[in-house]
């Protein structure tokens, strides 16, 4: 019986391998913090399967079974750390996705692998960061007043979210809010938001510079770009016309570790 297991076994691992291609890593983040989001993209495993889901936080690392995307591989001090890619899109021939780097790695050299089934892709090297530091790479070139934008940009943090919708909820039945305009509207749930903020021990937020004028606004969804990670924000809606600078700061357990540098954009 045993000499039969032991053949059964060979056999679902040789044809593991057989099935499994070492996918080709095309673009990641080569340089990042520990706890911070990082981009990669890479081969698509199947490009008959679409598959498009955003998450602001990584899935925990189940069985091999239930993992309906490939997963990663981090090698770094003779260590192997295995996770799990959170928002994740097919774009044909490539997949592009996040992940969070592991709070377990030190600063350093360390190489990274996809994990198609059991094969793994060939090693690729990237750097751990000793502190954490944000970048935008890009938004909208134009931000319109009381409508949702979209940045992209290089060093997020998972996000506690501030729950927009029970936020609003609680103004509508408390503070005649659906009677406001949009600019009162605006102004009443982020003076709640920013209450809220000071309790998130881990999160982005915006804000937005025009002359003596600031504003701070909240992430409200995360997603993924081929030029990196998104978050999604909504423009303050008393807003003027011109020119007006994003600068995003980062906070990881209650301390405010890092600043974007100010990205331009205009308002018409």
């Amino acid at each position: 019986m045993r000499k039969i297991l032991v053949s059964v076994v060979i056999v679902a691992c040789v044809f593991g391998s057989a099935s499994a291609r070492r996918l080709k890593i095309f673009s990641y983040s080569k340089s990042i913090a520990a706890g911070q989001y990082a981009y990669i993209i890479f081969e698509n495993p199947n490009p008959e399967q679409v598959v498009a889901r955003t998450k602001c936080d990584a899935d925990k690392l189940m069985a091999w079974a239930k993992m309906d995307v490939p997963i990663l591989r981090i090698d770094q001090n003779g260590k192997q750390i295995f996770t799990t890619l959170g928002s994740y899109q097919t774009m044909g021939d490539s997949c592009v996705a996040t992940w969070i780097v592991p709070t377990t790695l030190s600063a350093g050299d360390a190489n990274l692998f996809v994990l198609n089934d059991r094969e793994a892709s060939t090693p690729y090297k990237f750097t751990v960061t000793p502190s954490m530091q944000c970048h935008l790479i890009k938004a909208a070139t134009v931000l319109k007043p009381s409508e949702e934008f979209t940045l992209v940009g290089e060093g997020y943090v998972p996000v506690d979210t501030i729950d927009r919708k029970i936020t609003l909820e609680k103004l509508k039945v408390n503070f005649a809010y659906d009677k406001l305009s949009k600019s009162d509207q605006f102004t009443e749930l982020n003076k709640k938001m920013k209450i809220n903020w000071t309790m998130v021990s881990t999160g982005n937020v915006l804000t937005i510079s025009q002359g003596a004028s600031t504003w701070m606004v909240f992430v409200e969804g995360c997603g993924i770009d081929k030029d990196g990670v998104t978050l999604d924000f909504t423009c303050p809606s008393d807003i003027k016309p011109g020119k007006a600078t994003l600068t995003l700061a980062i906070r990881y357990n209650g301390n405010d570790v890092a600043k974007s540098d100010p990205l331009e954009v205009i308002v018409p």
